[in-house]
C-alpha cells in the first residue's frame, strides 16, 4: 500500500489531496497523532488564528484599495504602512494566509487563467484599512473595496511543498519499516522512530501537535460569554461603553461555536477600528485586532 502510494504521488498519477487522503490509512496503521493532525488540517483546512499554520501557507501579498471620489473619479492604490507601524499589523497586511483545504488550492490553480489572481477582502477588513487614510475622506472620497493579488506560482509552491513533505515522510517510513503495511509492531521504540520521522519531515525539529492539544484544552475552559476581565481589557484599548454594549449583544446572540459569531464580531471590529483611527488612537488598533481574535 505505502509503496504504491509513493509511486502514484511521485509520478503525479493522483492529486496531492488524494495522496493525503490515502496517507490517512498509514497514519492510522502507526497510530501517530502528529501525522493524523497534519493530514486532517491539510485536507479540511486551517483556522484563521491557527498557531501551527505552516510557513509555506503564508505568502507575501499586496493589498490594493479602491476609492471613489465625486464626479465618478476612481483611484486604486496599494496599502503601504509607515516603517514605525506595529510588526503584527505589518504581518497581517503584507501576508495572506492560505487556510483552505489543499484540494481548494489545487482547484484554484486549475481555474486561474493568468499568472495571478485576486482575492476580495471582507467589509470589516476594508473598514480597518480605510482608517489609515483619513486624507481620502477629507477629499470627499470613500474607500469602497480592497483586494489582494496572489501569484499562481505561490499556490503551486504550497502544493509542491505539501507534496514533498508527504513524499519524504512516506519514503522514510517505508525505509525504516519495510513491513509497515502488514507487520508493523506497535512498541515504544517504533513509536519513537515514527514520531521522529514525521516531526522532522513535516515540522522540522519542533512538534506543534502538543501545542494544538493544549489549545483545545484551554478553549474548553473559556466562557461562552465575554467576562469582566475581557471587558476591562477592551476599555483599556479605547472601546467606549456604547460600543462595548454592542459587542455584548453580539456575544449573547451569537455564542461561541455558532456560524455567524465571527462575521458579526469582525463587522463590529471594522467599525471600531475606524473610530479609533478617527480619534488618533492608532497604537491600540493592532492590539485590539489581536485581542478580538481570542473572542471569535
Amino acid at each position: 500500500m505505502i509503496h504504491e502510494l509513493i509511486t502514484d504521488i511521485a509520478y503525479d498519477r493522483i492529486t496531492v489531496a488524494q495522496g493525503l487522503t490515502r496517507a490517512k490509512l498509514i497514519a492510522n496503521q502507526i497510530k501517530n497523532d502528529t501525522f493524523k493532525n497534519w493530514l486532517s488540517k491539510e485536507l479540511n483546512g486551517y483556522t484563521n488564528d491557527d498557531k501551527i499554520l505552516p510557513e509555506y501557507r503564508k505568502v507575501w501579498s499586496e493589498i490594493e484599495l479602491t476609492a471613489e471620489f465625486p464626479y465618478g473619479q476612481i483611484r486604486t492604490f496599494p496599502v503601504v504602512l509607515p516603517d514605525h507601524e506595529d510588526e503584527t499589523m505589518k504581518d497581517l497586511i503584507y501576508h495572506h494566509r492560505f487556510i483552505e483545504p489543499i484540494y481548494i488550492v489545487e482547484q484554484n490553480i486549475a481555474e486561474m487563467d493568468g499568472s495571478s489572481g485576486s482575492i476580495n477582502l471582507p467589509g470589516g477588513m476594508v473598514r480597518i484599512l480605510a482608517g489609515f487614510y483619513d486624507s481620502i475622506k477629507r477629499q470627499g472620497g470613500q474607500i469602497r473595496s480592497a483586494h489582494r493579488t496572489v501569484g499562481k506560482s505561490q499556490l503551486q509552491n504550497i502544493v509542491q511543498v505539501t507534496k514533498q513533505k508527504l513524499l519524504d515522510t512516506l519514503q522514510e517510513l517505508e525505509n525504516q519499516f519495510p513491513q509497515i503495511d502488514k507487520n508493523y509492531i506497535m512498541n515504544e521504540d517504533n513509536k519513537e522512530k515514527a514520531q521522529n520521522i514525521i516531526t522532522n519531515n513535516i515540522y522540522g525539529n519542533n512538534n506543534p501537535f502538543n501545542v494544538a492539544a493544549g489549545e483545545n484544552i484551554t478553549q474548553g475552559n473559556i466562557n461562552l460569554t465575554i467576562n469582566e476581565e475581557q471587558k476591562t481589557k477592551l476599555k483599556e484599548l479605547g472601546i467606549e461603553e456604547e460600543s462595548l454594549k454592542e459587542l455584548e449583544i453580539i456575544d449573547v446572540e451569537n455564542p461561541k461555536g455558532t456560524l455567524k459569531r465571527k462575521e458579526k464580531i469582525m463587522g463590529w471590529l471594522g467599525k471600531i477600528t475606524a473610530s479609533l483611527a478617527s480619534r488618533g488612537i492608532y497604537d491600540n488598533i493592532p492590539k485590539l485586532i489581536e485581542f478580538v481574535g481570542t473572542l471569535t
